[in-house]
């Protein structure tokens, strides 16, 4: 098996959390996560691992689905125009 060095520049304090990550739950370097599980896993699943910002995405257009499902439901227009006081008394009333 051919083999090939690589490296890369990282924050100190993150690479210091993914060391000691990595020696805590494999018993190994971060380096040596990266050359073995790490690709390992990329060549198995034939992809990426997904980062946490594609992951956010999906809980943002979730919310947002969700949001915009709010003005789907029946509503009184008519709350807009209400001051404060209205909307308390609206409010209360519904505990009465």
């Amino acid at each position: 098996m051919a083999t090939k060095t690589f490296s890369s520049r990282a924050d100190a304090e993150q690479l210091a959390f993914a060391e000691a990550l990595a020696r805590q739950e494999y018993g190994m370097s971060f380096g040596q996560y990266c050359g073995t599980v790490l690709l390992g896993a990329i060549r198995q699943e034939g992809k990426m691992p997904d980062l946490p910002a594609k992951k956010a995405g999906a809980r943002k257009r979730q919310a947002l689905a969700v949001i915009k499902g709010f003005s789907k439901r029946p509503h009184n227009a008519e709350i807009g125009k209400m001051n404060d006081e209205e909307i308390r008394e609206l409010i209360a009333s519904r505990y009465e």
